[in-house]
């Protein structure tokens, strides 16, 4: 290629892209300045643009105070090459490690937090449409490998998306080499951000040694190799996803589905399945590809009572062939009430009130309504206890408690939380579930009223 035309292929290229990805239908662009090549060619070619697509040009840049007079250098620079080229800059500084510490997350995530943040406050405050961002091809190469690396599923392998809600990358089918190229061409001055250098980070390491390598040992046109792959991944990814959604949609019911009729979709589609139900109940991001073939293997065993751990106190569980995402629950505690007779009493491990009440006709007022043997002058409401039994209304013997609950299919989470109301020593009604043969009510008692 010429030298003369890099400046005019380069904006063709980037104009191709921002077409093809419906990045023009705009009336003003945020440009993300670091002072680094990609940026300032970012917004060297942005302002090209604006002048015959007619939208208006804004600049930001984030001092993160982590480089000292390097990090002010590159704010200056920043706000100096606005000023020549009549672009309003916006500038903020930021203490990053400070914030990192406080929010309990590393200086990179800290550090893109405030990026983004501020991004987003300009956008609505000066009413800009979108934020361009000066990620490019080799960007994109080395977000790929990392993600294979760290074992990531294919969503992971799809690269940088070109758009994101209201973030674009006009550069993504642009190299490294070619923003260089065009910066030298157009006389274009930037800054060096020496911690690109830095190989403790694991991604300088893949930019700075691995891929050169491979580009040097089997591949120089990797970069490019790797990105096209990425494109047919990613529309692969986009057809499953649409049929992942239609049969979550018809699947899943709040954090709840059909253990068995996940097994039985494909494979892909299930994960993708159970990957929706964990990002509606998970705050934490990126949900590892063993997670999800945990959660599978558990539809497929479908052995109630079993779980699995999610992630920050969220569990899968199967009950009774159901696939179900919550919040991990602890066994409640043992507790006891004593209710005298016409008294209320809150119970708060059950969420209701318990009134009790003397009796002597039935009346259809939908409350329960029992036999009181002479002398019993109050009730009692506990959950399960040990070797609890009662004789189901309708029967002659006796059942065990925790039988009687597995076969009515009570969560085994919830099955310490089930009241149980007992007449002097004896169980006279599983609340909600089943009354006791033996306190039948015949004439003159007591009645249950619950009240939430």
């Amino acid at each position: 290629m010429p030298p003369l035309e890099i400046g005019e292929y380069m904006t063709d290229k980037v104009l191709d892209t921002m077409r093809e990805h419906n990045m023009l239908a705009i009336n003003s662009v945020l440009v993300a300045l670091s002072g680094g090549a990609d940026s300032v060619a970012l917004l060297h070619i942005m302002h090209s643009l604006s002048q015959k697509h007619g939208f208006k040009v804004y600049a930001a840049h984030v001092n993160h105070g982590l480089r000292g007079d390097e990090a002010v250098r590159d704010a200056e620079f920043s706000r100096q090459l606005c000023s020549r080229s009549g672009i309003e800059c916006f500038v903020k500084d930021a203490d990053v490690r400070a914030l990192a510490s406080e929010w309990g997350i590393s200086e990179e995530m800290a550090g893109r937090k405030v990026r983004y943040d501020f991004f987003a406050e300009l956008m609505e405050t000066h009413n800009i449409d979108v934020t361009a961002t000066a990620h490019h091809k080799n960007d994109s190469a080395e977000t790929i490998v990392m993600n294979f690396m760290r074992g990531s599923a294919t969503a992971g392998l799809c690269g940088i998306p070109y758009r994101r809600d209201r973030f674009i990358r006009p550069l993504l089918d642009v190299s490294r080499c070619e923003i260089e190229k065009y910066c030298e061409d157009n006389s274009l001055d930037y800054v060096t951000d020496k911690t690109n250098l830095d190989t403790v980070y694991t991604r300088n390491k893949i930019r700075n040694i691995l891929i050169p390598e491979i580009e040097k040992e089997f591949n120089p046109n990797f970069c490019d190799t790797v990105t096209a792959n990425a494109k047919i991944i990613r529309d692969d990814e986009d057809f499953l996803e649409k049929m992942a959604r239609n049969e979550y949609d018809r699947l899943v019911s709040g954090n709840t589905a059909d253990a068995g009729e996940i097994v039985s979709l494909h494979k892909a589609i299930a994960r993708r399945v159970i990957r929706t139900m964990t990002d509606n109940v998970c705050t934490t991001a990126g949900i590892s590809s063993s997670v999800v073939d945990a959660v599978y293997k558990l539809c497929k065993t479908c052995r109630t009572g079993t779980s699995c751990d999610i992630a920050r106190g969220v569990v899968a569980r199967i009950e009774y062939g159901k696939l179900i995402f919550d919040y991990a629950q602890t066994d409640c505690e043992d507790f006891s009430y004593d209710i005298k007779l016409g008294e209320k009493c809150f119970i708060p491990e059950l969420g209701y009130t318990v009134e009790v009440c003397r009796a002597d006709e039935r009346c259809n007022d939908g409350a329960k309504y029992f036999m009181l043997p002479d002398g019993v002058g109050c009730v009692t409401v506990t959950n399960r206890r040990q070797g609890d039994r009662f004789v189901p209304s309708g029967m002659t013997g006796s059942k065990s408690v925790k039988e009687y609950m597995i076969n009515e299919k009570i969560p085994q989470h919830m099955r310490s939380r089930t009241g149980i109301l007992r007449i002097g020593d004896s169980i006279a009604w599983i609340i909600g579930y089943r009354r006791d043969e033996r306190f039948k009510f015949y004439k003159n008692g007591i009645k249950i009223n619950i009240i939430y």
